[in-house]
């Protein structure tokens, strides 16, 4: 938030902080369920009014999302979040901005929106740059606990994660349109190889030179991916257990306060209340979910037989509440045994399944078939690309007559944090589906799926036999 007086930086190194805000791509994008819901949880811990993510460019601070205020950025020249980035190992607090000589003066102070109270995180990124801060405010003098701001460091690691997972995105979509580009002119150049050995011999040699060029280009830009995402992995596991302490205590301390307060809570402060608690639950389920996506790569296990008859009939077992409230309707053909994780192929059953279920209408009874084919490697659908060189493959289809989704969000829908629906329509985190195709890739499979709105959807998954 704004402020009056600001420190000047050393212009090299505000140079290259502004270099390090340009290049995540985020200024001026439109506002996204999964900051709104950190801010959120930010303005619930602290018991703040408002809460906002910034970030810091040249003139201005931009807000990615706001929670109790109405604007969208204000001037950098009077910005409390400005004092914040100068240092970016301390959180920056002030309890009354009215006794504050940098502050009693300042506009934003004295006039609309009336901030009194701030306390600013820095949002340092991998690299060490501050680009902007998470930070609560109120309109009246205020302190915070030390839990509150130990969890409040939390939530900015939570943001910066936010945005190295979108970079990483970005890199790797610019990455792979790299690719097809080289693919395209690989194909253009054959073509004509074929009309003159003359031709054909001098686009040879090029074509190996900028193939070698190419691929050393492409293995090193593959390495640096995969050092990213080893950091990034490892960064959300220790996050998440992080992130569950405070949580943990959201809740606890929420269900208390029902409990004790009972019906001598009028219907405002109860709607506070279990807003609260709900927001907390859905940030468990996300860390829980993150810290098995996580888990996926960095926990490996030397593979063994396991028998997909058995796995099934014990996810049943574990999934019959659902069941039996929706009167589900579940068919499943004889099942082979396949080499692999019994953990993980749980998992992916076990998402599969609960995924047939949700995605049916409440008024229409869930039929949902579980099926095996053996195939040879030449049947394989030409888009799917497995690791193994195995000769046949397993194909388990899990088929559902739900709202089904269309074909153009395929890719999307393997994605983490992605969702077709919101959460009022559909509860989830958005990393089931990325869970699955992580697992069928960790057993050198595939993982694909085929519908159409409104007629159900097949989710296909493909193991080496």
């Amino acid at each position: 938030m704004p402020a009056t007086t600001t420190t000047t930086p050393d212009l090299l190194d505000e140079a290259n902080r502004l270099e390090a805000v340009k290049s995540y791509n985020i200024l001026d994008t439109l506002p996204e369920q999964e900051y709104d819901e950190l801010t959120q949880l930010a303005s619930h811990i602290c018991q703040t009014p408002i809460a906002l993510i910034s970030l810091i460019d040249e003139r201005r601070q931009w807000f990615k999302s706001t929670h109790g205020l109405a604007i969208q950025e204000s001037p950098r020249a009077v910005a409390f979040c400005n004092h914040t980035i100068q240092s970016p190992q301390d959180v920056f607090v002030v309890p009354d901005s009215r006794l504050d000589e940098r502050f009693a003066e300042n506009p934003l102070v004295t006039d609309d929106p009336n901030v009194v109270f701030y306390a600013g995180v820095p949002l340092v990124d991998d690299q060490g740059y501050a680009l902007g801060s998470l930070c609560v405010i109120d309109r009246k003098p205020n302190q915070l606990s030390a839990a509150q701001l130990s969890a409040l460091k939390v939530l900015a690691k939570q943001v910066v994660n936010l945005f190295i997972l979108r970079k990483q995105n970005q890199l790797l979509n610019a990455h792979q349109a790299e690719m097809q580009q080289t693919i395209t002119y690989l194909a253009d150049t054959q073509h004509h190889l074929t009309q003159s050995e003359t031709s054909y011999r001098q686009l040879a040699e090029e074509l190996e030179e900028r193939v070698q060029q190419r691929t050393q280009e492409l293995e090193q830009a593959n390495r640096e991916l995969k050092r990213s995402n080893d950091n990034l992995q490892q960064f959300a596991y220790v996050a998440s257990h992080d992130l569950q302490e405070p949580l943990r205590k959201i809740q606890s301390f929420g269900a208390l306060l029902q409990e004790h307060l009972g019906k001598h809570v009028d219907e405002q402060a109860a709607d506070y209340l279990n807003r609260m608690i709900s927001a907390a639950t859905r940030m468990s389920l996300l860390i829980t979910d993150l810290l098995t996506f996580s888990r996926l790569s960095t926990r490996q296990r030397p593979p063994e037989s396991v028998d997909l008859q058995r796995i099934v009939a014990n996810t049943l077992d574990t999934l019959s509440l659902q069941i039996s409230q929706r009167n589900a309707q579940i068919t499943v053909q004889p099942l082979p045994t396949v080499l692999g994780d019994e953990t993980q192929l749980t998992q992916l059953l076990q998402n599969l399944l609960s995924n047939a279920i949700k995605f049916t209408p409440p008024e229409q009874t869930p039929q949902i078939q579980i099926s095996h084919t053996l195939l040879n490697r030449a049947e394989l659908p030409a888009q799917l690309r497995p690791t193994s060189n195995a000769e046949r493959f397993h194909q388990i289809d899990v088929r559902d007559q739900g709202i089904g989704f269309d074909p153009k969000y395929l890719d999307r829908i393997f994605q983490v944090f992605q969702r077709l629906h919101t959460k009022h329509q559909f509860a989830g985190t958005g990393i089931g589906l990325a869970i699955c195709e992580r697992v069928a890739t960790n057993h050198s499979g595939c993982l694909t799926a085929h519908s159409q709105p409104g007629q159900g959807a097949t989710f296909s998954i493909y193991l080496p036999a």
